[in-house]
């Protein structure tokens, strides 16, 4: 099965761990639909997209200007990573030096303190999946996690899942199983 993603606009991160935490875009948003409508390869039929605000933006504008179905969920949404979101990667460091060296040793494994381990992030992706079906004239706005699991599904080793880009307001074509 094919399937067609795209990732949010860029944010301002400051450093901070912001999985499922709301940031500030680096653009207005309209200047990142604009971008999208002029870089799509088609016009998808439906729109999927996470509802947080730096996808649900985007995907709320594409719909609007192409006339689509859009449907908001937080299965689509990035990996939750509990106590430290918002934090700023040295503030982890310094005060939960332990779990965050621990997690950062074995990410593929360990999860960070109340918050998703890779499995959970695939699992919710997987269930996400198997409910809706998705076409290949689709298009899911959502997270470089949620990708990522995308290019594992499709047969990639994580190594090479996150080795690989995941530009901002760049359109991916997956092929899964």
């Amino acid at each position: 099965m094919t399937i067609w993603t795209l990732r949010h606009p860029s944010v301002d991160r400051k450093g901070r761990c912001i999985g499922q935490t709301p940031v500030e875009m680096t653009a207005p948003i309209d200047d990142s639909v604009r971008k999208v409508i002029q870089s799509a390869p088609f016009v998808p039929s439906r729109l999927f997209s996470s509802d947080l605000p730096r996808c649900a933006q985007l995907a709320e504008g594409l719909a609007q200007h192409w006339g689509v179905y859009l449907e908001m969920t937080a299965s689509l949404r990035e990996m939750n990573f509990g106590e430290w979101e918002g934090r700023s990667y040295d503030e982890i460091d310094s005060s939960d030096a332990e779990r965050w060296r621990t997690w950062c040793a074995d990410w593929r494994h360990e999860r960070p303190p109340g918050g998703e381990s890779i499995d959970d992030l695939v699992e919710r992706v997987s269930n996400w999946l198997q409910t809706h079906s998705p076409s290949s004239s689709d298009l899911l706005v959502t997270h470089a996690g949620v990708i990522r699991v995308f290019r594992v599904l499709g047969g990639e080793s994580w190594e090479e899942a996150m080795a690989a880009q995941c530009p901002f307001l760049g359109w991916m074509k997956h092929r899964y199983r």
